[in-house]
Formats: C-alpha cells, structure tokens, sequence
C-alpha cells in the first residue's frame, strides 16, 4: 500500500513532462521545415532551342535535345518559361554556344535556386569534307556534289584507294579507303545518324596520259604507211613500199594532247642511215624512247591486187578491201596493190598473178550494176574494151599473165577476147555470152536475214564436172561435205549478181547437163570445169572454171572464133552465188571464212606457180 501511494503522488510530475516532451518535439519540427527550400517555384517549365521542344528530367535535373542534321550548335537560341518571379541564367532568348558540352541553366525565385545540365546535339551534316587519293586532293563541289581528282600516268585507275573525311554522326558507303574502279565515276554516299538525311557524291578521276605514241604515218594522207608500235620494246617500224624514198619522211606523229614530242611531228628526218629516236614526256616529267626504224619494202610484186580507189586504205567495197588486205598479209614479200587506173605493162613486168575482184551492190561510192543488155557494164571505164590498161591487162595475159577473176568484174573475161561475146547478137559459137545477167536495180541482187544453216558454196561432184576435180590444187586442204559439197558463207546478208553461164544450149550440143556437155564445153574453150552451185546434182551451171592457155595443143573441136595466143591462164569465180564474198555485211560472222581463205591463196599459189 504504501508503495502504491507513491506511484499516486508522482502522477502529476509524469503528465507534466509528457507535455513538456510532447512540446519540445514540436518545436523541433517546425524548425525542420524552415531549412528544406521549396523549389516549387523554382523549375524550368519549358525549355526550346531554336524553336524544338527539349525534354525536361526533373528529378534529375538535365535537358536534352537533338537538333536537325547540319545545325550549327554553337549558336543556338534557347527560349524557357518559368513560374511567376523565376529568373533564369543564361537568360531566356539568348544564344548559347553548345559545342563545347552541357550547358548549365540556374533558376531562382524568392531566394532558391536550382541548376539544369542541358546538353543539346545535331545530327551529323552528311557531307564530305576533304577527298584525296595518295596525294592528289580532291576538288569538291557541294553545290553539284562532285569531286574531282587528278592522278599520275603509271597509277592503276582500276584499283585505286580514295582517303576521305565526313563529320561525326555520319556514316559513308563505299567507306574510305577501299579499293575502286575509277574507269567511270564512282558514287559515294554519306548518310546522317537521323536515318534519312543523306548527300551522294560522284568521283571522277582523271589520268594524266603516258608518255606514248598512238600513231605514226608517213603523211597525213589516207594511204599514208602507218608504223607498228610496240610500246614494251619502245620501237616503231615502218614498211614502205618498195623504192621508196627513206631520207627525207616528215612523220605524223598523234600523241594526246598534253603530250609533247621530239623530234616534232612534221619534221622531216633521214631514216635511211638507221633508226631516228623520238622522245615522248608527259606533264609529270616523265618520258618514253622509241627507236623508229623504216625500211623499203623488198617485195617482188609476183602477186598483185588491183582495185579503184589509190591505196587499200580507201577501197569502197567492203570485200575487196579485205580480199586485199588478206592478200597483203599472206604473201607480205610478194604483194604490190595497183590501182586499176595506173595499170602498165610495165607496172606488170615482174607480176605472175593478178586478182581482180568486187562486189558492189552494197558499196558506198563506186557502184555498178549489170544492166538488162550488156553485162560489162559491171566493168569500170579502164577495164572496157579500147581502154589502155584493158589493153595493157590484155597483153600481160597473153604473154604468160595468169588471172584470178571473181566476184562483179568475172566478165573482163570478154574484153580479153578469151571468151568473146557480143551482147548485140544471139549467143553462139564466139558468141559466149552469159546465160544469166540480171540484177540491174539499184540495189543489186542482196539477200538479208537468210538463216545459218541456208550455206552458199561449190558443188564439185563427179556429177558436177565431166570427171573428179577434188583433186585439184586448188581444193588443197579443203574438206567437202558429203559427195562433193565445199561451204563458202552462211553469214545474214549475201551479195549476189547471177553473172554466170548456166548452161552451153544454143552454143553446143548437147550444151546441158551431164558430164558429156561438161566435156563438150572444155574442149571447145580449152578449160576445165571445177564446180557449179553447191545444191545442183548434174553438171548445169559454170560456177568456177579454169581457162587454160591456148598458145599450145588445143582439141580438134577447139572453136577458132578464140585466139590462140593466149600464154596465161585464168581462174574465174563466175557466180557470186556460189558464196565466194570476202566480208560479210551483217557483222555476222561466217561459219566458213577459212575455207574462202584457204580457196583463195590455192589459187594464188597455183597461178603463181
């Protein structure tokens, strides 16, 4: 009990320290409070540079923007609102300069502050800044987005490896430093870190040339003699013809145009002490010798081409230009080209064989057509009976000449007086004229887009001919298809005359068509029948024939209507249809090319011989 009285009388005290304790709490509290700073009024509501909203973390308190690609971040506007009696530094509407990092921005309202990091970026500007490849810098050209560079003559342009410099947050395609081919321009494209902002660039690199000859001619002139350059061996040879003279050539000389060049193009020299040296230097310094050389040619001029234009250079028709030229080739010690109006006696003194052929349907120029009366219009005014170099020809032959005629001018024939014929009168013995002439019109007999497998060329079958002529030197090393076909074209386009003796009837009996008026027609014109068209069976048709000499034995039926002071021979090509054309016309190419070369030097070589 007498505890308990204690406890009672101590009530009192303990309520008033629990309200002294409870007071003294309080008091702490508030006092709390007082030091915490409100920055409810301190706060950036809206933050904008150059008119973009920027995004605001409060709790962290930094901003952040990115800008368009190319913008110019270290002068930006900024532009804040705030809560009423906010101030900011650096202040609203002002021009910050971002380049060098975050920027801070301090708000203060009624004594409190508070800091934001902005930190404002741009996407990458999607340009190319600078462009080099090795140490030739690149010319660029924003506005148009080009670039242009200048490389030295011994770089290799196909694999060259460019060097370039595109802004941060960029990306580029091909990248720098891979390899390219600069033959044509190269595309470059840069593209920004905003996905879809992108500038392409085109490349072009140019080459300065080498220090090398492209050509070298005796003359300007289109029969000019042009050298053959080896520019591995730096030489250059020039073969004249035969009796030229080697002291004085004043050489043109095509180099490109930044090029110069000594001795100067134009400048006479002496080749005929040995070989003249010419140097070549380029913009870079560097240079290039050639040793030039000419000779004259040594030709013995057995075998002749003869042709209308002044040089091969300049022959109109397709196909004797590359019969000629084909010629040339083959018997480089041997052949001389003649124009037809220079022919002489004497310009044929050393000759063995003369090729004469055309064919011009197609020809650009010098045109002629057989008309519905007389053949030999297909004969130009040299070659026509009377002429001078008709005549010359004509004596050549008599005394031992031998002739390879094909194509158009196969009836120079007539004009020789070998097979004499008057196109006035009705065909009869000395009266050989062509069974078939036509082709008058304009365009001559052109056929175009015959198919491959249509093939032109010589029947000599048995059947053909009065007997076995595959045997011939002629048909050396030629294969014959089946009982005796030869294939000569199959290209799209065929020129064709049909000038041609089909047949012997009105002449001879029996003048067609088994081998006994095959037999009949050789002893009657001293020759021998080689061929006709390659799809007829018998013996109808005079497609190739040699006309032997007639200053020796002739057969009792010979016809005496036919001189008989003929020493050469003559191997003519009678009918164009048979597919004897040199070049085609269509660019497509003919199968059996070879064989119409091959044909043509057995002739050669066997006249010549």
């Amino acid at each position: 009990m007498k505890n308990i009285s204690k406890i009672i009388k101590l009530i009192p005290f303990l309520f008033l320290g629990l309200i002294f304790t409870f007071t003294q709490g309080c008091d702490d509290d508030i006092k709390f409070q007082d030091l915490v700073p409100d920055y409810t009024y301190s706060i950036i509501r809206s933050f904008e540079v150059d008119g973009q909203t920027a995004a605001i973390n409060h709790t962290t308190g930094t901003i952040t923007a990115t800008l368009p690609a190319g913008t110019d971040i270290s002068n930006v506007i900024v532009n804040t609102t705030l809560p009423d009696g906010a101030t900011i530094d650096p202040a609203s509407g002002s021009t910050v300069d971002f380049s060098a990092g975050p920027v801070i921005f301090t708000v203060s309202n009624n004594g409190v502050s508070r800091e934001y990091t902005a930190t404002i970026a741009a996407f990458g500007d999607p340009m190319i800044m600078t462009f080099s490849i090795g140490e030739n810098v690149g010319v660029i050209d924003q506005a148009n987005g080009t670039i242009a560079v200048t490389v030295g003559s011994q770089e290799n342009i196909k694999a060259l490896s460019p060097q370039y410099t595109i802004p941060g947050g960029t990306t580029s395609n091909p990248a720098s430093g891979v390899a390219q081919d600069f033959t044509s321009p190269v595309k470059y494209t840069i593209t920004s870190n905003d996905g879809f902002t992108g500038k392409s660039y085109f490349v072009t690199v140019t080459q300065l040339a080498a220090p090398i000859i492209n050509s070298f001619a005796t003359s300007e002139d289109v029969c000019a003699v042009t050298g053959i350059i080896n520019n591995d061996a730096s030489t250059i040879s020039l073969i004249l013809p035969a009796g030229s003279d080697l002291t004085s050539i004043a050489p043109v000389i095509t180099i490109d145009d930044e090029l110069t060049v000594s001795p100067a193009s134009g400048v006479a020299q002496n080749f005929s002490n040995g070989s003249v040296k010419y140097t070549v230097t380029n913009l870079e310094g560097l240079t290039k010798e050639y040793q030039v050389t000419a000779t004259a040619a040594n030709s013995t001029q057995k075998v002749v081409f003869l042709g209308e234009a002044d040089c091969i250079n300049t022959l109109a028709d397709d196909d004797a230009k590359s019969a000629a030229e084909y010629l040339r080739a083959q018997y480089p010690n041997d052949f001389a080209y003649i124009k037809i109006a220079n022919v002489t006696e004497t310009a044929l003194a050393n000759t063995n064989v003369v090729m004469l052929y055309y064919l011009t349907p197609l020809t650009s120029g010098t045109q002629y057509f057989a008309t519905d009366t007389n053949v030999m219009t297909l004969l130009p005014a040299e070659l026509q009976p009377g002429a001078a170099q008709a005549m010359a020809l004509t004596n050549w032959y008599k005394n031992g000449g031998n002739l390879f005629l094909a194509g158009d001018p196969t009836s120079f024939i007539h004009v020789l007086g070998r097979m004499p014929a008057d196109y006035s009168q009705p065909r009869g013995l000395g009266n050989y004229r062509y069974t078939e002439f036509g082709c008058s019109g304009a365009g001559g007999c052109v056929d175009t887009n015959r198919p491959a497998d249509d093939v032109w060329g010589l029947g000599v079958r048995d059947a053909n001919n009065s007997g076995n002529r595959r045997t011939h030197p002629i048909f050396n090393g030629l294969t014959f298809n089946g009982d005796g076909e030869l294939p000569l074209y199959n290209a799209g386009t065929r020129e064709a005359r049909l000038i041609w003796h089909q047949h012997m009837d009105g002449i001879l009996s029996p003048g067609c068509c088994g081998q006994d008026a095959v037999l009949l027609f050789e002893q009657t014109v001293n020759a021998v029948k080689l061929g006709t068209l390659r799809w007829i069976g018998d013996g109808f048709g005079y497609g190739a024939v040699e006309f032997l000499p007639t200053n020796g034995a002739v057969e009792a039926n010979f016809d005496s209507n036919i001189g008989t002071g003929f020493a050469g021979r003559i191997i003519s090509l009678e009918n164009t249809i048979i597919g004897y054309e040199f070049n085609s016309n269509d660019g497509r190419i003919n199968d059996y090319q070879g064989n119409i070369e091959l044909l043509t030097s057995n002739i050669i070589d066997y006249l010549n011989n």
